[in-house]
């Protein structure tokens, strides 16, 4: 089998009212669809991330540089065709977007992989289980939304039958937070007392048998993240999510000593060699890669592998399209310390309608389907139409 083609698709689609995390406002959800096709008529399907920028910059990355070395070789080959393209490129592949470039391909041939050899693609990471438990991911800030309204959104994902859900916090404001450079740094911005009192709302409403996440988006300095922790110990927070900068290994390893909640991250980190030292020096105590982000499926089984010798649990970052929820919702299926995996509450048409057939959770768990090979997914032609723009 040999690549014939590769092409990209920019989405966006546009939220009908903006919401806000720790550092940043959105107004759209956008995805950047990866295919990739072979001379067999077998067609791969991926996303590559973009995350801090316009989507023509990892477009242009892997049309202009992946493609052109894709083209002829064999997809199943994912070993050597992955080492190839990241050492061709080793003085400029070690982060950024290329990583993001490399991992939407990689996500397309492993789903060619599954097709080809008809086999779901959960089980040619090892077929751990077919019924993987995610989590309602939510809680996000926008204008007129207090404490009450998100008590009220989050105790809805509660009554659909979640036991495990996830909220906004950092938007505070600190001369280090980087929504202060943002054009809207007063929108939505609260003190730290304000923000933990959001917390507490949900504990209150949610009540205290159900697991409380919460996000901060590494927005925070070490003190105001430890200063937070140790109220959410008492409020019984089930895992503080990116608490500070990705980049401080020794303030994550830090709280992680001094807190009671586990902390998890981080979606923003990239490659074997970066997950390792989070998981190394015990930064996290759930490691969270996202599989269009940090070097693909083909780098995450290295992760995860790593992870379980260190007794860490893998939770895959999945805030995008369905199809980035597709290959999370595998992946974690496919490996022994896969854990939840994240499932997007919000307004996002990329998500459900992306997707013929969408995933639909049940009491907190999404069933995959045995019968249906690669990823499981056929893309809505309508969707992609509709929603594709010009870069």
């Amino acid at each position: 089998m040999k690549i014939t083609r590769v092409e990209t698709i920019p989405l966006a689609y546009p939220c009908p009212a903006p919401f806000y995390n720790a550092i940043g406002k959105s107004t759209q959800r956008c995805c950047l669809v990866v295919r990739v096709y072979t001379d067999e008529g077998i067609t791969g399907i991926g996303e590559a991330a973009f995350y801090g920028g316009p989507m023509i910059s990892t477009a242009t990355v892997i049309e202009r540089e992946i493609a052109p070395k894709l083209i002829g070789m064999d997809p199943l080959n994912i070993e050597y065709v992955w080492n190839k393209l990241f050492f061709d490129a080793f003085q400029h592949s070690r982060s950024g977007i290329f990583v993001c470039a490399l991992s939407g391909v990689d996500m397309a041939l492993w789903d060619i992989i599954g097709k080809a050899l008809k086999q779901p693609l959960f089980r040619l990471l090892g077929g751990y289980r077919s019924r993987v438990k995610v989590y309602a991911s939510g809680g996000f800030y926008a204008q007129g939304k207090g404490k009450e309204e998100v008590a009220a959104e989050l105790k809805s994902y509660v009554d659909r039958g979640f036991d495990t859900v996830k909220m906004k916090v950092g938007r505070t404001y600190t001369p280090m937070n980087p929504c202060a450079l943002s054009d809207t740094p007063d929108e939505c911005t609260l003190s730290l007392e304000e923000d933990i009192d959001r917390v507490r709302a949900v504990r209150e409403v949610i009540g205290d048998s159900v697991n409380l996440m919460v996000d901060a988006n590494a927005a925070w300095t070490f003190p105001d993240a430890l200063r937070a922790g140790k109220i959410f110990d008492e409020l019984n927070v089930y895992l503080f999510e990116e608490p500070i900068r990705t980049d401080d290994y020794a303030g994550s390893a830090e709280l992680a000593r001094r807190l009671h909640t586990r902390i998890a991250g981080y979606e923003t980190e990239y490659l074997l060699s970066n997950f390792t030292r989070l998981i190394e020096e015990r930064c996290v105590s759930v490691v969270q890669p996202d599989l269009s982000w940090m070097g693909g499926i083909t780098e995450a089984r290295k992760v995860a592998a790593v992870a379980e010798a260190h007794f860490v649990e893998v939770a895959p970052h999945a805030f995008s399209s369905g199809i980035l929820l597709a290959a999370s919702l595998h992946f974690s299926a496919g490996i022994h310390n896969g854990a939840m995996v994240e499932l997007d509450m919000t307004d996002n048409g990329l998500r459900e309608g992306i997707l013929q057939e969408p995933f639909a959770a049940k009491d907190g768990y999404v069933e995959l389907d045995g019968d249906k090979y690669g990823l499981g997914i056929e893309l809505n032609e309508d969707i992609l139409t509709k929603y594709r723009v010009e870069m």
